[in-house]
């Protein structure tokens, strides 16, 4: 008796005529968001796609010019705040909010954007806003400089954090674990971890709420 292998199921094809370079770049950003970049190649964005793979070369030369181009598209929705604003901190801070979002709506950003050098406009015009923006604060060039650098890596940090604490969370029983654990702990031994266990989990499961919070205090800490 030999044992059958599991049937795949057949591939949906796209309506003929129906493929092009926008809807390439939606799949493109669905796929990378779910599996992540490591995951992505031209094979599984044409199975995404319902095509053959060598539709969508049609449209791109490959992997790499797809990952720029839906970087563009990623950068391409910050929403920046109207310039000119009286007050250049509100403004900084919504430009920092919009990177934030960026990142943690769309968690396959934060790897296209740092393992590739930058292409296009859209990141320029971020990094020149910002750096505008703390120059009216009053704050001298080089300090200018560092403030950038740090509200930066605190953003993407931040964003990095938090997606992928939610995705680990996002396993079966895993955050009953985690309470669990700490509930656990010997409060001989870590008794200001115990005492402060759910404040913990609490500001840890804010996301955005708890972002805010830390962005707020960096601000007051860097600006004059």
């Amino acid at each position: 008796m030999s044992l059958s292998q599991p049937v795949r199921p057949p591939r949906r094809r796209a309506p003929r005529n129906s493929l092009n370079p926008d809807r390439i770049l939606d799949a493109a950003i669905e796929l990378l968001d779910r599996d992540g970049p490591e995951a992505f190649t031209m094979r599984a964005l044409a199975e995404q796609l319902g095509v053959g793979t060598m539709a969508v070369y049609s449209y791109f030369k490959g992997k790499d010019e797809i990952n720029d181009a839906v970087a563009q598209r990623l950068l391409e929705t910050i929403e920046l705040p109207p310039g000119g604003a009286p007050d250049p901190r509100g403004e900084l801070r919504e430009v920092c909010l919009g990177v934030y979002r960026l990142f943690t709506e769309h968690p396959s950003a934060l790897q296209l954007l740092t393992l590739r050098p930058v292409r296009g406009d859209d990141a320029i015009t971020v990094i020149d806003r910002m750096l505008a923006l703390l120059r009216r604060t009053g704050l001298a060039p080089a300090d200018a400089a560092r403030a950038h650098v740090s509200l930066m890596q605190y953003t993407v940090g931040s964003a990095l954090w938090n997606t992928r604490r939610a995705r680990v969370l996002c396993e079966e029983g895993e955050r009953e674990r985690v309470r669990s654990k700490l509930a656990a702990l010997p409060a001989e031994r870590y008794p200001a971890l115990v005492a402060l266990a759910p404040e913990l989990l609490c500001a840890q499961d804010d996301g955005s709420a708890q972002y805010e919070v830390g962005l707020d205090g960096m601000l007051r800490g860097l600006l004059p």
